[in-house]
């Protein structure tokens, strides 16, 4: 297995041929020395035929030599007397000339790679230690002053893993390097057990240093010695053990550290970290909560505040009769006569005259009641001071409407806040979920490439796709991400990865480079955009945008403000902008949208409004959504060549309070397109019943499989019909839908 494992990777270690041949006349039986001298005759051509093509692959590897092992024995067994017993026998050494070569293809490239190997995974660590065991089991009957070599390096080999690596690594190495002792010389079977049971102890005490694993394992030979001492003699000796402790403990610290770092990087997390890392996501998660519950208590609190029913109340009523009162009757000769003798009448006077000015805005003598009118003698100065009142309690009125209307906005934003960071929250608390054998693996594929990372996390989310954050030594701007950790990344999990964010970032006070890796999505877009402009200096009232969202979406939006020029751009770009920030912050596309209808309603005295056309496409289940505010019809051209159209009756945001959202849901495919305008494209029809007719006709008939093309012919087409005389800004956006290689069944 060893000859043949070297020979594959190249011919010049045929030499280890003859090693391997020699070594065995030293033990092998005189007649079968043939049939191992006629494998590796058998395997030089053989194996320069099929070099180039299995060398990378353990399986074949394995397979072709068992199979010239069991040839050549099968050949060497027709010159001679066959036996049922000789068959067995070969089919046996050719099994485990198998798995052998499976073992070496891990263990080896350990100790010949170039370059500085710190990392282990599991696979490599056991079978690094069946390679010992197998080497120290080459001692055989070797003594030294009547104590076993093989025994001693075996229970040192079994302290070191166990000290290092921990209670489950040491049971393992235990149990392989008893396993192959056992197999490899007249040990008794219980000898796997003993090395076993004190690589167990060894590993439970090592938390007393070295001398503690010594002790464990220590005791663990003497529990199974004393427990065999019945049937037979002892496993291994005093003296033995003895020696094997001191060499350990008496180890350079070189050693020392160099067996450390290969045993501890593959041995996961221990109890302490993870009892840590609880801690803090406990922390973390009361904290964001009691944020939550603050914000979420303040918007009950806004929304709470009662609205103002009527302009005037019956405790205003009753200060504006006095304030008038006092202005023009404290001064008139006939102010004892009303006020004293005739009090009741000439209050209940002035306040009709309040509630007929709440219906009429404006009060004639003819509306006043007549005797009233009669009886005083300043009824024009009366119903003058009366108006003037009543007007600044009415525009007392509208500032606490509007004043009324922000703090329902400010409670929805409130409201909006407190459910993101009671989302995060619960993020943080059930979702959140380390796979530390994923960050095991690419800690040894990274190794393995001979690059040097300096951490790696790899989140599990809750619907099982991974997020790998690295962090490395910048390699200022050479792409060594893209060009070689993404794919070893990759190869390692077994999934395709893509980056999250297209730039690394500097963490704060280090030196490490880090970036964010995700799962490719099923789905990727490809953009066209095409848009010309009425204004003359290229001012155009349409803006749009295209960001990628958290969670593998993507947003398009496309915002026509009313009118062209300067205020139309300022209240388009406005909407565009706000929307982006908080859909980006992991906003509701509900609160987010309320927001801007918001500011453009307060934002000035002017009217200043304008239409939100939507389109959010989740790349992982190829699902799209529409939010359509008074905005042009969207169109979906199938790959097939049909056109679909998804439009709203909406009025646009900033021209009523309370916005009315129209949303919409269909399923992409791949191949189709996606198509978003704004109004002036379609009032490039002059028929006013064919606004749309016109573009579903265009696209039906178009061939393009480019979106640039699309939108650039579309708008050449619109721009035809206005015959060149452009009455209104217009702009498209085309993103068309394809399935990535990995989303392909």
């Amino acid at each position: 297995a060893f000859f043949s494992y070297f020979f594959l990777k190249d011919k010049k270690f045929f030499y280890l041929g003859l090693s391997a041949f020699l070594g065995m006349m030293t033990l092998a039986v005189k007649t079968e020395i043939w049939k191992y001298a006629l494998m590796i005759l058998l395997s030089v051509p053989v194996f320069s035929f099929v070099r180039e093509k299995i060398q990378q692959r353990p399986f074949y590897v394995a397979g072709i030599s068992s199979m010239m092992l069991f040839i050549s024995g099968m050949i060497f067994f027709f010159r001679a007397d066959l036996y049922v017993y000789d068959l067995f026998m070969l089919g046996f050494e050719s099994v485990v000339v198998f798995v052998f070569i499976y073992t070496l293809s891990y263990s080896v490239p350990v100790f010949i790679q170039k370059n500085n190997r710190k990392a282990l995974s599991n696979e490599e660590l056991v079978c690094t230690a069946i390679l010992a065991a197998v080497v120290v089991s080459g001692f055989s009957d070797m003594a030294l002053f009547g104590y076993s070599i093989k025994r001693i390096c075996g229970i040192l080999l079994t302290v070191i893993f166990a000290y290092y690596g921990g209670t489950g690594i040491g049971t393992s190495i235990g149990l392989t390097i008893g396993l192959i002792s056992s197999m490899s010389g007249l040990e008794m079977p219980i000898i796997v057990a003993g090395y076993g049971f004190s690589g167990l102890l060894a590993g439970v005490f090592r938390e007393l240093g070295k001398v503690g694993s010594g002790i464990g394992m220590f005791l663990g030979f003497v529990i199974m010695n004393f427990y065999m001492n019945a049937s037979s003699g002892m496993m291994v000796q005093l003296q033995e053990m003895i020696a094997a402790s001191l060499i350990f403990l008496l180890m350079p610290k070189s050693v020392s550290l160099y067996m450390e770092k290969f045993i501890r990087s593959s041995s996961g997390f221990n109890q302490a970290e993870q009892t840590y890392s609880e801690r803090v996501k406990g922390i973390l998660y009361q904290t964001i909560k009691k944020y939550g519950d603050a914000f979420s208590e303040l918007a009950d609190t806004y929304r709470n505040i009662a609205e103002k029913d009527k302009v005037i109340d019956q405790n205003e009523i009753a200060q504006i009769v006095d304030q008038v009162a006092t202005k023009i009757c404290s001064t008139c000769g006939m102010c004892r006569s009303c006020w004293r003798t005739n009090f009741y009448n000439t209050y209940q006077g002035i306040v009709d005259v309040l509630l007929r000015l709440e219906s009429y805005e404006k009060i004639n003598l003819e509306n006043v009641p007549e005797v009233f009118r009669k009886r005083c003698i300043k009824i024009n100065s009366l119903i003058n001071a009366i108006e003037d009142s009543y007007h600044i309690y009415h525009i007392h009125y509208e500032w606490y409407q509007k004043l009324f209307e922000n703090r329902q906005l400010i409670s929805e934003q409130f409201k909006g806040i407190s459910e993101t960071l009671t989302g995060l929250a619960a993020e943080v608390d059930r979702k959140i979920c380390f796979d530390t054998q994923a960050e095991e693996d690419i800690y040894v594929a990274m190794d393995k490439a001979g690059i040097s990372i300096e951490k790696v996390t790899v989140l599990e989310k809750e619907n099982g796709q991974l997020e790998i954050e690295i962090g490395k030594k910048p390699c200022y701007s050479r792409l060594q991400c893209e060009e070689k950790i993404i794919p070893i990344v990759s190869q390692a999990l077994g999934r395709p990865l893509v980056r999250k964010n297209r730039h690394c970032k500097m963490e704060r006070d280090s030196q490490i480079c880090s970036f964010v890796l995700v799962e490719a999505q099923t789905y990727q877009v490809a953009m066209g955009t095409a848009r010309i402009s009425k204004d003359q200096r290229g001012i155009s009232g349409d803006s749009f945008s295209i960001v990628d969202l958290p969670d593998g979406k993507v947003m398009m939006t496309l915002s026509d403000g009313m009118g062209t020029g300067e205020k139309a751009a300022q209240a388009s770009s406005a909407t565009v902008a706000v929307l982006e920030q908080l859909m980006e912050a992991g906003f509701r596309k509900e609160v987010a949208i309320k927001t801007v209808n918001s500011i453009l309603v307060t934002k000035s005295s002017e009217e200043i409004f304008s239409t939100m056309d939507l389109s959010i496409i989740d790349l992982y289940t190829g699902k799209v959504e529409f939010v359509k505010i008074g905005s042009a019809p969207s169109f979906i051209k199938r790959k097939n060549g049909t056109v679909e159209t998804i439009q709203s009756t909406s009025l646009p945001i900033g021209i009523l309070d309370k916005v009315d959202i129209e949303s919409f849901g269909k399923r992409l495919e791949n191949g189709d397109f996606l198509i978003m305008v704004s109004d002036g494209v379609l009032d490039a029809e002059p028929r006013k019943a064919n606004r749309k007719e016109w573009i579903v006709a265009a696209l039906e008939e178009s061939n393009d499989r480019n979106p640039q093309l699309i939108a650039d012919r579309l708008l050449d087409m619109a721009i035809e019909k206005y015959e060149n005389q452009i009455k209104d800004d217009m702009t498209i956006l085309v993103a068309k839908i394809w399935e990535t290689r990995s989303g392909k069944k």
